[in-house]
């Protein structure tokens, strides 16, 4: 008779807690907003010509006011001309409340095709998280 001797966990459980502290250590980076932001380094193969643009220059944006069709989901063009980092989100109101759109931070000189779903009619305001004085108008209509 053969005697078969079971093999240790060590490997099995080694390779085990690996995945796991990667599974962790993932959804601590989602949980601080890293998981939530959206953009592209690319622009999508059917950018529509007439997508909003909107640039980032001295820790400004280039434009105080967009406008975008309502009700139907949009690609914003974000260029970073800074070298510090800046993002576009979009919010409800001038309070900042009411978040309808987080895009990633990144550092320029670079550029960012974000995707923003549809937005129901109305005034919105547009931000950099990092530096909120960078603010402007977003009208969907």
């Amino acid at each position: 008779m053969i005697a078969v001797r079971p093999r240790p966990l060590g490997g099995g459980r080694a390779r085990l807690q690996a995945a796991l502290a990667a599974t962790v250590l993932a959804l601590g980076v989602a949980a601080c907003g890293g998981g939530s932001a959206l953009g592209d380094a690319s622009p999508p193969a059917s950018l529509d010509p007439a997508s909003p643009h909107l640039a980032a220059v001295d820790i400004g944006y280039d434009q105080a006011t967009l406008a975008v069709p309502a009700g139907r989901a949009f690609v914003l063009v974000f260029e970073n001309r800074d070298a510090v980092q800046h993002n576009v989100s979009i919010y409800a109101n001038a309070a900042l409340e009411g978040r309808q759109f987080q895009g990633v931070l990144f550092s320029g000189p670079a550029t960012r095709w974000y995707p923003v779903p549809a937005l129901a009619p109305g005034k919105y305001v547009f931000s950099c998280d990092l530096h909120p004085s960078m603010r402007g108008t977003l009208e969907a209509r």
